[in-house]
């Protein structure tokens, strides 16, 4: 078989949809086995290849992270499936996960969407510029040459202001490069180092906080509403090797805790966490809702991500739009300079 055809039968269509739509059934008492081979039709093209991999992975005795992942689920989602299959919760993490993964694609189509008009122009008057320095300027060089050999300082300009798209788009691509570079020398470091370089990077780290906040408040959360103590929650997170940082910050702070310190003490000096997370455990230790309460902070947490991500996005066009603007002062300043020698000379 070949891997183009192995690749199109491993692609799940709607992976939203069918989360969805699996979390529906398991709510209504169907078995995971049984909700996965109703749903697969619907969103696969080879159902005997599917089944075959479902029932060989069952028959093994694989556990539920492994079907999942056969479904291409990114990794971020799986701890949230793994803690789920512990607290006996998974048709409703699975609708929130759905609902999660549906809010990014969107966001994803949307920015795909307000990409595609700025690109496309900056693509054009690239080639409008190589056109210009390649078949008009050279005759309006050429042209004030024979009058004035020695006054080139206006030319000299006008092409470094032609060669603008070209120098904007080396440096989204040099910016780019760096930024793919400087993430693979940060993943290469240990746990501790990633966690402290993560979060003290303006903007990144606040972005980061809240992320790993919210993860941290949500698993914390649905293991003590799953009717586990914090030290078994600790025990689970630590366990799990999904999510190394969840892994790091669970071992951090069960240390903490046994050395004689609170669990909010203990959230509040380590230090990687978004701002005012202690306060919201200590009102959970006093008043015995702590599962209920991280579970509130971290849907707080999740609806401030997603407003500021949208309210981000709305700056992307706007900020291309200037790009081109600029691109465009570019060229008739371009055309300009060289226009006054003409003039000066006739």
């Amino acid at each position: 078989m070949s891997k183009q055809i192995k690749r199109r039968m491993e692609r799940l269509r709607d992976l939203p949809s069918f989360l969805q739509r699996m979390s529906t059934l398991l709510d209504e008492g169907y078995t995971l086995s049984d909700s996965i081979h109703i749903l697969l039709p619907y969103h696969v093209d080879h159902n005997d290849y599917w089944y075959k991999m479902i029932e060989d992975k069952l028959r093994n005795g694989d556990n539920i992270i492994s079907i999942f992942k056969s479904f291409s689920i990114p990794e971020q989602y799986l701890i949230s499936i793994q803690i789920a299959e512990a607290n006996g919760d998974l048709a409703k993490t699975l609708n929130l996960i759905a609902q999660q993964m549906d809010f990014h694609e969107k966001l994803k189509k949307k920015l795909t969407k307000l990409l595609v008009y700025p690109i496309f122009l900056l693509l054009f008057l690239a080639a409008i510029f190589v056109g210009f320095r390649t078949y008009f300027m050279p005759n309006i060089e050429q042209i004030v040459n024979s009058r004035t050999p020695n006054d080139n300082s206006n030319f000299t300009i006008s092409k470094v202001f032609l060669y603008f798209p070209e120098i904007l788009i080396g440096c989204l691509i040099l910016i780019t490069v760096l930024s793919a570079f400087i993430i693979l020398k940060i993943k290469k470091q240990p746990i501790h180092l990633q966690l402290e370089i993560l979060t003290t990077i303006p903007i990144i780290g606040y972005f980061f906080k809240m992320h790993i906040t919210r993860q941290f408040s949500r698993m914390i959360g649905s293991l003590l509403i799953g009717g586990f103590s914090l030290q078994q929650t600790l025990e689970i997170l630590k366990e799990q090797q999904l999510n190394k940082y969840l892994n790091f910050l669970a071992t951090s702070i069960e240390n903490k805790i046994i050395y004689g310190d609170s669990f909010s003490s203990a959230v509040q000096l380590s230090g990687y966490f978004f701002p005012k997370f202690q306060d919201f455990i200590k009102h959970g230790e006093k008043s015995g809702y702590l599962g209920k309460e991280m579970i509130i902070y971290s849907d707080l947490l999740e609806e401030k991500l997603h407003s500021t991500l949208k309210t981000g996005l709305s700056f992307v066009q706007p900020l291309f739009f200037i790009l081109i603007a600029l691109a465009i002062i570019a060229a008739y300043l371009s055309i300009l300079l060289p226009m006054y020698n003409i003039i000066e000379i006739i």
